[in-house]
């Protein structure tokens, strides 16, 4: 099992946004001192819930401070993006990073960013599809024969080549977020890397099913099917309590402060009633998201997702406002009493299907966590 630092730090206010953007590099830094092999970045906009929204800018930067790092997206919204515009973005920085960028995408689902951006939240796996489209042209049309698109979003004419060319071939990476038996299998079919949220193992054992059926369908080669599993991820804020700390008490706030921004940014809801709040508070604290405790509790916790064979753990440590001390020791204490068992773990082989079956093929989890 591999290790990556996840992304989505939350800002109290424009005061502090400098503040929290640099102690976020930070935090990249020494995690990547740590032994983490990837940095994950992900796209939100408006609500609070992202301090720094544009997340090819912000990879651009880290890919000059820390060379060593895979760059992943989970995921960029392609709904609120120009297919031709983003291509040529994920080449600059796939050169940029010698050729170890993952190229997330999804649809996205908040009402309040696709209405700054004018567009219809409705539409939006119609137009990520049509999105992939006019990729696909891009990265496999011979690069000096231009190409045209002509569809119900985009009207694209492209004469002569995309520059510059990525340097992974014929294009970067691809990672795919879906909860869905057939977008789940579409991602096994074209050799993509599987994004998994935070449901219970079960849950993303039935992602798996579907996702592996369809990479049998495709016929894809062990190589393919390698590299797409290596970057395949399991997304799990955690949080590291010191010896004899009461994490319930200490992190308290900065679990209410994501409850409400996650409510705001998922659901477009500014103020909880307290039935509301209760109601999520228990989803977020029991559902499969947060991971705290001692190194020992958080460990137990992971070790499914190893045995499960999982090759990447996303790991989001800065989230609802918490102190970049409490953060950076948080991570030292999982790089070293954490990890180091976790990728000792041998995966069981009998476990995917036993958790399918305990799973009866439901791919979301009966109540949103």
């Amino acid at each position: 099992m591999r290790f990556s630092y996840y992304l989505n730090p939350q800002t109290p206010g424009p005061d502090d946004d400098r503040r929290v953007l640099y102690e976020v590099l930070g935090q990249v830094d020494r995690a990547e001192e740590l032994g983490f092999s990837d940095v994950w970045l992900t796209e939100h906009h408006f609500t609070g819930y992202n301090t720094y929204s544009d997340a090819l800018t912000l990879a651009a930067a880290i890919s000059q401070r820390n060379p060593s790092l895979n760059i992943g997206f989970a995921v960029n919204v392609v709904p609120l993006m120009h297919p031709i515009r983003f291509v040529t973005q994920c080449n600059l920085l796939d050169q940029l990073t010698n050729g170890k960028v993952i190229v997330g995408i999804g649809p996205g689902n908040s009402p309040d960013e696709f209405a700054g951006y004018g567009v219809d939240v409705e539409s939006r796996h119609e137009i990520m599809m049509e999105f992939l489209e006019v990729c696909d042209l891009a990265w496999d049309t011979p690069r000096d024969d231009g190409f045209e698109h002509h569809g119900k979003y985009w009207d694209v004419v492209v004469r002569g080549r995309i520059i510059p060319e990525p340097v992974q071939k014929p294009r970067p990476l691809i990672a795919y977020a879906s909860s869905t038996p057939e977008r789940l299998a579409m991602a096994g079919r074209r050799g993509w890397s599987l994004l998994l949220g935070p449901q219970k193992p079960e849950i993303l054992a039935a992602r798996l099913h579907h996702y592996f059926e369809g990479m049998d369908e495709a016929g894809l080669t062990e190589e393919q099917r390698e590299l797409a599993w290596r970057h395949t991820s399991v997304l799990r804020q955690v949080y590291v309590a010191a010896p004899g700390e009461d994490w319930r008490v200490t992190i308290d706030d900065v679990i209410d402060t994501y409850v409400r921004k996650s409510a705001r940014a998922n659901s477009g809801i500014d103020d909880l009633d307290l039935e509301d709040y209760e109601r999520r508070r228990t989803q977020y604290m029991t559902g499969g998201w947060l991971h705290a405790g001692t190194a020992d509790e958080v460990f137990e916790r992971l070790r499914p997702f190893a045995e499960l064979g999982i090759s990447n753990l996303m790991c989001w440590m800065a989230f609802g406002h918490n102190s970049d001390e409490r953060i950076q020791a948080s991570l030292e204490r999982f790089a070293q009493d954490v990890a180091p068992r976790l990728q000792e773990i041998e995966a069981d082989q009998h476990l995917l299907p036993q958790l399918v079956a305990a799973s009866g093929m439901r791919t979301r989890p009966e109540v949103y966590t």
